[in-house]
């Protein structure tokens, strides 16, 4: 899939005045980017004031505040890790040790900033967990493209509590409930990652992806 892009990117050649400059102020125009289109989705957002903070933002919808790390990207494939980018003191060899997946410590949700287009991929924390790949690119990640309205409790009929901090800590049995109340089929593991070769084989985890991905869909 071709991606269109609607703006140009360093034409002043900042890359080639200072080597590498570009890639950080490239992260930082994908966090205002991710800022600038919710407020623009009617939500309250807030900037972190240091490069080193634990998350990138907090976005506010009705008095529920939410962290989101975002991720930008330009070839339609998003690495939600942390760790592998620690900076030149680091070795290249030791850097793979360092890299993890995002977790619920990390953010509530995460976000993908398409760097073309200006897309953004509204991703719950429980859906990279359950998932468990470094990389998740807009083919596997389509359901949540836009889906905005996932911060919304209101409209997905999660609770709040659920909403914000997930549904990852309730029994399969709970989850099954939780489901049925939202009229969600669970299949049987394992199912499949759309677009990978890579399946979810635990019944938890099939139930969580099953029913976020499935409220996704209907936003």
């Amino acid at each position: 899939m071709v991606t269109h892009v609607i703006w140009q990117k360093d034409v002043t050649g900042v890359d080639s005045k200072k080597k590498g400059s570009f890639r950080s102020l490239n992260g930082a125009a994908d966090e205002n980017i991710f800022t600038g289109r919710a407020s623009k989705a009617g939500f309250y957002c807030f900037f972190k004031v240091w490069r080193d903070m634990p998350y990138d933002a907090v976005l506010d919808y009705d008095g529920i505040l939410y962290r989101v790390e975002i991720k930008g990207s330009s070839n339609s494939k998003f690495n939600f890790t942390r760790g592998g980018r620690s900076g030149r003191q680091i070795k290249k060899s030791k850097r793979s040790s360092r890299e993890r997946i995002l977790s619920r410590d990390d953010c509530d949700f995460a976000v993908g900033v398409d760097s073309n287009n200006g897309d953004c991929y509204i991703i719950p924390e429980d859906v990279i967990e359950a998932v468990n790949l470094l990389n998740l690119g807009t083919g596997t990640l389509s359901d949540f493209n836009e889906k905005w309205k996932l911060f919304m409790p209101d409209v997905t009929g999660l609770s709040k509590e659920q909403t914000r901090d997930g549904i990852a800590d309730l029994s399969l049995n709970d989850l099954a409930k939780l489901a049925s109340d939202l009229n969600i089929g669970i299949p049987k593991a394992p199912i499949q990652i759309p677009h990978t070769r890579t399946q979810i084989t635990d019944a938890h985890d099939a139930a969580v992806y099953t029913i976020w991905s499935e409220l996704a869909k209907r936003i």
